[in-house]
């Protein structure tokens, strides 16, 4: 009974943590200070994802590292108290919290798997030289994209290919590298783990972002920048449905104002600097240590803070 009423506990202080932050951040993360566009595209990208995992790192935070021990350190070992009809209530919103996740990433990967696996149906290798195996297939759509999650592979169409010039392939590629170097296929999945009402938006900026941060990283001249503008136009004429499966990594995933910016962007191109993607990871760095050193120095007054919510939420 005692390791029920922990569990029970800790999924609690779970679910509420998760729910509470991830309100939050669905309605506060676009009062953020600082207009997206005056950020660089990865500093943008970056920072959408911390905040989109931020409610499940909280949550566990919150249930493994201060509900946990204050239950085991402080709760007196009796098995006569019963369970209280809150902690069953919320541990089974935890559970279910925790269940929904899993099930939507497994579907998303199943739905992906079974795609990819018709699309390498006859299948040729382009090229190996790069880290990453480039292959040809057959199949018009998808055009150009990056599939897999621990062994990324580079998909391009042959009609794609002959369609693109030389040097518009070779920026397109690089483009594709970038989201494989970044392992966005894998942040994708950890996003269909924890999904959640309200998101959408935020995902899909962060969605934005990653493909201009790849834009970014794939061109060093404006006459590469136009060649890949070039690219991206040539590809969404020749595919014009987007790219249904969640978890792949498209050139042009989408359509519309979103690709319009990318174009924009790149035909009127100019060097990105570094300097507001370190400060952000310096701002990030001092932000985790002031946390830290705060948990550190009040570590049990909250123990037996949270001791005290237990108890009321128990009885």
């Amino acid at each position: 009974m005692f390791a029920l009423r922990g569990w029970l506990v800790c999924l609690s202080f779970f679910a509420v943590a998760y729910t509470v932050v991830s309100a939050l951040v669905s309605q506060g993360w676009r009062y953020l200070p600082g207009h997206k566009k005056s950020r660089p595209p990865g500093v943008t990208a970056k920072l959408l994802l911390h905040l989109r995992v931020l409610p499940l790192l909280s949550a566990m935070l919150v249930a493994a590292g201060i509900a946990l021990p204050s239950f085991v350190l402080l709760e007196p070992r009796t098995g006569s108290e019963p369970v209280g009809e809150i902690p069953a209530i919320l541990g089974g919103i935890g559970v279910l919290l925790l269940a929904v996740g899993l099930g939507n990433g497994l579907i998303a990967w199943r739905r992906t798997a079974k795609a990819v696996h018709g699309w390498l149906r006859g299948a040729s290798v382009a090229s190996g030289d790069m880290g990453v195996s480039v292959l040809r297939i057959r199949p018009m759509s998808p055009a150009m994209a990056v599939a897999g999650i621990s062994e990324p592979r580079v998909l391009i169409s042959g009609a794609a290919a002959d369609m693109l010039s030389r040097p518009e392939l070779k920026v397109a590629l690089r483009h594709e590298l970038a989201h494989v170097r970044r392992r966005d296929n894998l942040k994708k999945l950890l996003l269909r783990f924890i999904a959640f009402p309200g998101m959408g938006e935020l995902e899909a900026d962060w969605a934005e972002a990653i493909e201009m941060a790849a834009d970014d990283a794939a061109v060093s001249s404006s006459a590469e920048a136009l060649d890949l503008a070039s690219a991206l136009i040539k590809i969404s004429r020749f595919s014009r449905s987007p790219l249904q499966t969640g978890l792949t990594t498209a050139l042009v995933p989408n359509t519309g104002s979103a690709l319009n910016a990318r174009i924009e962007r790149l035909v009127s191109w100019e060097r990105q600097t570094q300097k507001q993607e370190l400060s952000h990871r310096w701002y990030l760095a001092l932000s985790l240590i002031g946390i830290t050193f705060c948990m550190v120095m009040s570590y049990s007054a909250l123990l037996n803070r949270m001791h005290e919510m237990t108890e009321w939420l128990v009885r």
